[in-house]
Parts: C-alpha cells; sequence; structure tokens
C-alpha cells in the first residue's frame, strides 16, 4: 500500500470540504495528530479507519481501494483521483440544482409540464422500441 498517495487522497478530499484535522478526528472518533500522520504518510493505518475517514469526507471508496492495493501510487495519483472525484461531485451537484430549478419551473406552468411528461412518455416508446 502507498501511505504517501492515501494520505494525499484524504488530504485534498478534507481541504476542498474545508475541515480541519482537528474537526475530523472528533466526527470519526481519533485524535487530529493521527489524522495529520496519515496524510504526510506517516503511519500505516487500518483500512477501516481509512474507509471511516474517506466516507466522512464524501470520498470514493473504490479509489481509496485503488490506492491502497497498488504499491506504485504516488501522491500525484493520490491528488489527482481526489481532484477528479470532487470534480466529478461539483458536476453532479449542478445537474441536481438545473433538476431542481427546472421541476420548480413546471411546478409553475402546468401546461408546461404536461409536454414535458408527453416528450417523457414519447422517450420511453421509443427506447422500448429500438
Amino acid at each position: 500500500m502507498s501511505i504517501d498517495a492515501t494520505g494525499e487522497y484524504i488530504r485534498v478530499l478534507r481541504e476542498a470540504h474545508r475541515v480541519s484535522r482537528n474537526a475530523l478526528g472528533q466526527k470519526i472518533g481519533t485524535d487530529h495528530s493521527l489524522i495529520e500522520r496519515i496524510e504526510k504518510g506517516q503511519t500505516d493505518t487500518r483500512g477501516s479507519l481509512l474507509l471511516r475517514i474517506v466516507h466522512t469526507l464524501q470520498g470514493s471508496p473504490d479509489q481509496l481501494t485503488e490506492l491502497m492495493v497498488n504499491p506504485n501510487a504516488t501522491p500525484e495519483d493520490g491528488r489527482r483521483l481526489a481532484s477528479e472525484w470532487l470534480k466529478a461531485g461539483s458536476a453532479l451537484h449542478l445537474v441536481r440544482q438545473d433538476l431542481a430549478t427546472l421541476i420548480d419551473e413546471l411546478a409553475e406552468d402546468p401546461a408546461r409540464f404536461q409536454k414535458w411528461l408527453g416528450y417523457g412518455e414519447r422517450l420511453v416508446e421509443e427506447r422500448t422500441r429500438g
């Protein structure tokens, strides 16, 4: 396991979510100094603790596992994977915001809402035929 890569992955996620080491340690029931040692690659810790940290920071268990099983993973790999995950999450957040806005607009205009429903029904029909 590349402890430098996993530590960097966690650090990038933590900083992106603007969570201090102390706050993260409190959330998962450990000391901030252990979080610091993990991030700096100074300690090899249990996978269960790493998964708890990643879950708390809304990271990807799959990416964490990828870093853990790859002995050649570098800190740059950890940064890259965390950045990709954060970008994907931001894009999903924007899509959800757009959908929420659309739903609000449709709720205010019943005629437009009916058009959207009809369009959706046609898409389903076309897909089942094709």
